[in-house]
C-alpha cells in the first residue's frame, strides 16, 4: 500500500490502542507546557529515571531530529529536556504537528522481543494478487526470528536455518505455541542466562495482536519494539510502540 494510503498514528494514540486490546504499555504522561508543577506532578507518578520524546504527529524517527532524552533524574532534568526536545523539533523538523512531550518510565533491562505486523501481496494458482497480513516476533538481543505466512505460500522463500514459521493472521493459540516451539524462543521460556521467562506472556501478546487486526481491519501495519520480559515476577511489558492504518 503507497504510504500516501496511510497514517502513522503518533506514541500516545498508538499505546492507547494496544493497550485497549490488551497489551501492556509503558506508563507515561504528557507534558503539554513547560510547567514545573506538571513536571512533578509527573515525577511523583512514573519516578526517575524517566524517557523523555516528542509527541509528534509528523514526527515517527524522534531521534533523529534531536528529540529524545533517556536518563532524567530529577525535575529540573526534566525541564531541561523539555526544552531542548522542543527546541530540536523546531528547529530540525520545522512545520511538524507537535502535542508536547512524553515523560516515560524508563525499565530496568530485561529480554527484548519485537512483535510486529505488517501487510504482503500473496497469490496462488486460484485467486489473484491481493494484500494479506502477517505476524512476526523476534528475540532482539539473540536475533531469534519467527515470522507468519499463509500456509500455502510458495514454500521456497523459506529458508528452514532461519527457522520460519508460516502463517497468515488471524493466528490461533496454537500458531502462537508453535512460534515459540519451532524457533529458540523456547529456550528463553525454558531459562536463558539465569532467567526464566513466562512463555504465556509472547503467547497472549501475539493473541491480542490478532485479535487487534481483526477487530481494526484498517491496521495495516504494528511495530512494538520491544516488549520487555521479566524473569523476576514483574509483567511483560511494551517500551515503543507504533501503529499505521489506512486513511
Amino acid at each position: 500500500m503507497s504510504e500516501k494510503n496511510t497514517v502513522a498514528l503518533n506514541e500516545r494514540d498508538s499505546s492507547s490502542l494496544l493497550s485497549s486490546c490488551g497489551v501492556q504499555m509503558v506508563a507515561s504522561v504528557l507534558l503539554d507546557k513547560p510547567d514545573r508543577a506538571a513536571f512533578e506532578a509527573a515525577s511523583r507518578q512514573l519516578g526517575f529515571p524517566v524517557a523523555m520524546k516528542v509527541l509528534s504527529d509528523d514526527i515517527l524517527h524522534k531521534t533523529d531530529v534531536g528529540c529524545v532524552v533517556l536518563n532524567v533524574t530529577d525535575v529540573d532534568g526534566m525541564q531541561a529536556a523539555y526544552d531542548t526536545i522542543m527546541a530540536n523539533a523546531a528547529q530540525n523538523a520545522p512545520g511538524a504537528r507537535v502535542q508536547g512531550v512524553l515523560a516515560e518510565q524508563m525499565l530496568p533491562k530485561g529480554f527484548e522481543v519485537l512483535l510486529a505486523i505488517d501487510e504482503f501481496s500473496w497469490s496462488k494458482k486460484t485467486q489473484p494478487y491481493r494484500l494479506r497480513r502477517r505476524i512476526a516476533a523476534m528475540a532482539v538481543a539473540d536475533v531469534f526470528h519467527v515470522s507468519i505466512f499463509p500456509e500455502d505460500f510458495p514454500v521456497n522463500i523459506a529458508n528452514p536455518e532461519n527457522l520460519h514459521e508460516l502463517r497468515v493472521l488471524p493466528i490461533t493459540r496454537q500458531d502462537a505455541e508453535d512460534m515459540i516451539d519451532e524457533t529458540p524462543l523456547a529456550k528463553a521460556c525454558q531459562g536463558l542466562r539465569g532467567q526464566q521467562y513466562r512463555r504465556e506472556e509472547i503467547v497472549e501478546a501475539l493473541m491480542c495482536l490478532s485479535r487487534l487486526v481483526e477487530e481494526h481491519p484498517e491496521i495495516t501495519e504494528v511495530d512494538i519494539n520491544p516488549l520487555m520480559l521479566y524473569g523476576d515476577g514483574r509483567p511483560a511489558t511494551a517500551v515503543d510502540a507504533m501503529v499505521v492504518m489506512k486513511k
